[in-house]
């Protein structure tokens, strides 16, 4: 049958034998209408977390978290450059060069008691517990001991590492004349022994 003898469904567009066509548009689903986007909430939901407030969150726009990348790669310069001056001053025998500043993570919060840092999770558990500790210390005036104590917590800097020294190889024991023995092989005679076919004392001979 020719191309031009085919008539289009209403529905789909498509086109078809009038007989065909009469079976056709009676079960074509294919609406104009546009379809609904699938919500998969209701697949997400459980007894916990409910449809109203998984949509409740799909409406929040959330901002990427910042990665500090620029903070981070200038304290990998710096470690990678500190590095490479302690390997030259281990080669020629110079003095070590100091070590690279610590670097503060801006990630990290503030204990507002202790002034020590902690991450989000940390600093939530931390802050409550400091907070008790610091009621229970007298208001009076602060210990020197503690007080440096903490400050030495806080400017904590790692050693310096120690230049290699060039060690001689040990000599095996047992071997030289620290042993007093003599060459490999031969066999030392007795001191109270003679030689053999000496004459004793006296001129006679046995």
């Amino acid at each position: 049958m020719a191309d031009d003898d085919r008539i289009p469904c209403k529905v789909c567009g498509r086109k078809f034998a009038p007989e065909p066509l009469s079976r056709h548009q009676k079960i074509c689903k294919n609406a104009q209408k546009p379809r609904k986007v699938f919500d998969s909430s209701k697949q997400r939901a459980t007894d916990d977390l409910s449809v109203k407030q998984i949509k409740q969150a799909q409406k929040k726009d959330l901002s990427p978290p910042k990665t500090h990348w620029r903070e981070k790669h200038q304290d990998f310069i710096n470690a990678v450059r500190s590095s490479k001056g302690v390997t030259k001053a281990l080669e020629t025998g110079g003095p070590l060069p100091p070590p690279p500043p610590p670097s503060i993570n801006p990630d990290y919060i503030q204990c507002p008691y202790c002034s020590r840092r902690f991450n989000e999770k940390a600093a939530s558990r931390h802050m409550d517990f400091c907070k008790e500790q610091s009621m229970r210390l007298p208001k009076g005036k602060a210990d020197p001991a503690a007080k440096a104590k903490q400050a030495t917590r806080l400017n904590y800097q790692p050693p310096k590492p120690k230049a290699k020294t060039a060690s001689q190889p040990a000599t095996p024991a047992g071997r030289g004349g620290a042993t007093g023995r003599g060459a490999p092989g031969s066999r030392g005679a007795p001191a109270s022994r003679g030689r053999a076919g000496a004459i004793p004392a006296g001129g006679r001979r046995f």
